[in-house]
Order: C-alpha cells, then structure tokens, then sequence
C-alpha cells in the first residue's frame, strides 16, 4: 500500500493560520506551528485550485454562518523583559475576529475589547494563537458578557503588582469553564504558559 501520511517533502499550502496537503488523494491539514496532520475531506467543488480572490471575497460572505467560531488565546511579544501580551480572540477560521483583553501598565489595566473586527495574526508584534474551544453563536454572547465583567488587574504600585493580563485570561477561561463553554484542560495548559509578572 502506498504511502498517504505527508513527509517533510510533501507540498504544503498555507492558508491562514491553517496548512494543507494532498498526498495520494488524501487531503490533510494542520494549525500551522503543530506537527500533527489531520486527515479530513474537503467540500466538493468543481475545480481542485484554491479559489481566486474574487471567488474567496464570495464565499466568505455565505461560510460566515455556517463555519465553525473559535475561541483563542492571542500571544503578542513585547520588549524582551517583558511577559507576552495575551488577549483572547473570537474568530471564525481565517477570518479577522474581536479582541477581548486588558491593556495598560499592570497597576492599573483597563478593559478594552477591540472596537471593530481585527486580523491579530498581522499585528506588528503578532506570536502565536492557542485554539481553546470551538462556540456556537449564543455562547458569543456568553463570553462578551464574562470579559466584560471580569475586573482588570489592579495594583496600589509596581512593587505589589500580582497579575497581568495573563492573569485576567486564566480567569475570564475559568468563568468559561463554569458555563461549559471552555475545557478546564484547556484552562490547565494556559495557566502552564504563565510567565512571572
């Protein structure tokens, strides 16, 4: 039997933050950054080339409702002896999304959700994005709500600072474990990523 998992010299398609492949007519696809290949079936159509730009613009607007939204953690470098930015990040796949987190000195953050839909994976300091949970349109709601609720970190002065906005996104994530939406091993492997405030 013939070979049909992808090898170092297998062609590789980037798309977004996804990659894919054909390798014997089998069709694979992976986060960009992983090492694991995921083999799944694509929607048929009646051309095996990646859509034009044109026919993308076009079918943007019909996926919008039907493609899956996503929950991420957002990564962002800051200055190298600072701890890395985090946001979480409301998105369809490939798709430009909302920004919820917490900005400002770690004394006194404040909440600043992005006003309009945003690419964070074309942001000047742009890391990376960990995948938290796939939501459904109501569960949106949901997590607007609980980041908007959630006191941003605060600090009488720099010496008694305790949290960042890293901290603010363990537990907006721990609030969405309670309403179901998150996995508390998701919660779990982001608070493993913690850095020292």
């Amino acid at each position: 039997m013939p070979d049909v998992y992808p090898t170092p010299s297998t062609p590789i398609q980037t798309t977004g933050l996804r990659e894919i492949c054909q390798v014997n007519n089998h069709h694979f696809r992976r986060l960009r950054g992983t090492e694991t290949w995921i083999e799944y079936t694509p929607p048929t159509s009646s051309s095996t080339e990646p859509p034009t730009t044109s026919t993308t613009r076009r079918d943007n607007s019909r996926d919008k409702s039907t493609s899956p939204i996503y929950l991420s953690l957002s990564l962002e470098s800051q200055s190298p002896s600072e701890p890395n930015h985090w946001s979480l990040f409301l998105a369809r796949e490939n798709a430009p999304g909302k920004l919820y987190q917490v900005t400002g000195d770690a004394e006194s953050m404040i909440y600043e959700p992005s006003i309009q839909d945003v690419d964070i994976t074309r942001a000047e300091n742009f890391y990376t994005l960990y995948q938290l949970a796939e939501i459904s349109d109501e569960q949106v709601g949901i997590v607007e709500e609980i980041a908007g609720g959630e006191m941003p970190p605060k600090a009488e002065n720099r010496a008694s600072v305790r949290e960042n906005c890293q901290g603010w996104c363990v537990r907006v994530l721990g609030r969405l474990v309670g309403r179901g939406i998150v996995g508390r091993e998701k919660v779990e492997m982001v608070r493993g990523l913690m850095e020292p405030v």
